[in-house]
């Protein structure tokens, strides 16, 4: 009997263990709340309490409190961080995309703006397919809206041949036209990144299956008034045929006639730009000799590098961030001069980061005062991480009792005796190693009144 108690006992300190902790939790969230209740125009309180909230996954609250935080002081880097992981984790990509680049702004921590700079790129594609669903759950009323007259959506061409290494033709292909396509001002082409997520979304909503109706209701959903769609065709071993056409989304009749481009494979450029020149006649846009001028420049004269950088732009789209940055890398090798490949590259290597880059890692690289304020809201104690905690500091080498008011009116907690901690400063050697290891110091602080 006694030897089963002694077995029984560690496995009751375990179970109590977790419960002690929830208590602790309990206890500083409350703590943190009625300090709020006490200081409500407190941005260390709303700051604590959010992050609070937060951590206890109360994203809703966390946001509120947070945005409140946020008004009183815009330039309050940790308010904006949390509020960016709380609007997230609600799938507001949009609130989150704004806070974080609030963070970038004001935010203390280097190695956490890098995080965030990484993570924005990632969250774009995450944001256009959340956007795409939303369209497709809102279709009836987006279906029933004009759009806007100047828009044109180029969709991915359909390629048939017998060499399907040259399948990725058909995005670099749509790629090209876009770039032409938006020398004129006339036009405003849309994203191919958006039209393509689009796309994706609405092909997993019909299970897979894409027919002839998903290029319509693709232009409706991101209010384009005109489509470009197109084929490739392989004809023979060595020569490419491409036929391209406008419709209108309203009316979905086909506006003019088709526009048909063939040369032999190397001559892929000239094809897309005949393509180009051939498809502004049916838009109805007239091309000024600068304009002309400009369309007839192209990225790269590597038919191979135009075909990495396609199957960079596929990876892409399928979020394969690793093998996009594997191919644009390759089409600019072979082309050092190709700086749309340069710049795809670096996107996709950001977006590969970004997607490793989670809520606990960011949190986890906070340093410094930021750090120390998010482990004392932990602990149901707001403390200040901006000029509020300066001036209390050298208040506090003057009048300590002054001090108290300040950090007691700065971060609204309550219980908490500041006098007993001497105003602190950081340490030189704890600046340059990042580390938030602050020395006693003390000061001087002169005041100097001019007679009236």
């Amino acid at each position: 009997m006694r030897f089963l108690r002694l077995l029984a006992l560690p496995l009751l300190c375990a179970l109590a263990r977790p419960a002690t902790a929830q208590q602790a939790a309990d206890k500083a969230l409350t703590k943190l709340e009625t300090a709020r209740t006490a200081n409500p125009g407190s941005v260390a309180a709303l700051r604590a309490l959010g992050i609070a909230y937060y951590k206890r996954q109360r994203y809703a609250d966390a946001r509120s409190v947070l945005d409140g935080a946020r008004k009183l002081d815009p330039k309050d880097g940790v308010s904006a961080l949390y509020a960016g992981l709380a609007a997230e984790a609600l799938q507001d990509f949009t609130g989150a995309k704004d806070a974080y680049n609030t963070y970038l702004q004001f935010g203390k921590t280097r190695s956490v703006r890098n995080d965030i700079r990484s993570r924005l790129v990632a969250l774009s594609r995450t944001e256009l397919h959340a956007a795409a669903k939303s369209a497709i759950a809102n279709e009836a009323r987006i279906a029933a809206e004009a759009g806007n007259p100047r828009a044109v959506a180029v969709l991915p061409m359909t390629f048939s041949g017998t060499d399907q290494s040259l399948s990725p033709l058909s995005r670099g292909m749509a790629d090209l036209l876009i770039t032409d396509l938006a020398r004129s001002p006339d036009l405003q082409l849309l994203e191919r990144d958006r039209v393509q997520a689009m796309i994706d979304e609405i092909a997993l909503s019909q299970s897979g299956r894409a027919d002839a109706a998903t290029s319509l209701r693709a232009g409706k959903l991101v209010r384009a008034s005109r489509l470009v769609q197109g084929a490739i065709t392989q004809t023979g071993a060595r020569n490419l045929t491409v036929t391209s056409a406008v419709v209108a989304v309203a009316t979905a009749e086909q506006q003019g006639k088709d526009v048909t481009s063939s040369d032999v494979l190397d001559q892929v450029f000239a094809i897309e730009k005949n393509l180009a020149l051939g498809l502004f006649d049916q838009l109805g846009v007239r091309l000024s000799a600068a304009d002309r001028a400009a369309i007839e420049q192209r990225p790269t004269r590597s038919l191979q590098a135009f075909l990495a950088y396609s199957n960079g732009l596929v990876a892409e789209d399928e979020g394969r961030y690793g093998d996009a940055v594997r191919f644009f890398d390759q089409a600019r090798t072979i082309d050092p001069g190709f700086g749309q490949a340069l710049q795809k590259a670096q996107s996709a290597r950001a977006a590969q980061q970004g997607a490793q880059v989670t809520s606990a890692k960011v949190e986890s690289g906070l340093k410094g005062s930021e750090g120390a304020a998010v482990a004392a809201a932990e602990k149901g104690v707001a403390t200040s991480t901006g000029i509020g905690s300066t001036l209390a500091n050298a208040v506090g080498d003057v009048n300590p009792s002054a001090a108290n008011s300040v950090n007691s009116a700065t971060s609204g907690t309550q219980g908490q005796t500041q006098a007993q901690t001497p105003p602190t400063t950081r340490d030189a050697t704890a600046e340059k190693t990042g580390t938030d290891q602050p020395a006693n110091k003390t000061g001087q602080v002169t005041i100097v009144i001019k007679r009236p």
